[in-house]
């Protein structure tokens, strides 16, 4: 999350990637470092026993949503 909050404070979108289980500490590290309204997109736990093919469509599967975060901004 600091990295992210350090890109979108440079002006460089940017939307952070987390298992399902882990949104409300997501939320709460973004709150924290001053930027609630962070992008996370999340993807199914766990992954840490997926194989690389597996692993792959997991980011196959979210890629859309993050590319639409990435390139559709609100106004303001």
């Amino acid at each position: 999350m600091c990295d992210l909050v350090h890109l979108e404070r440079r002006g460089i979108p940017a939307v952070g990637i987390a298992t399902a289980p882990f949104a409300d500490e997501a939320v709460a590290q973004a709150r924290l470092l001053g930027m609630p309204g962070t992008t996370v997109a999340y993807i199914p736990h766990p992954v840490q026993l997926l194989s690389a093919a597996e692993l792959a469509a997991r980011a196959d599967a979210v890629f859309p949503s993050v590319l639409a975060a990435l390139t559709t901004r609100p106004a303001g």
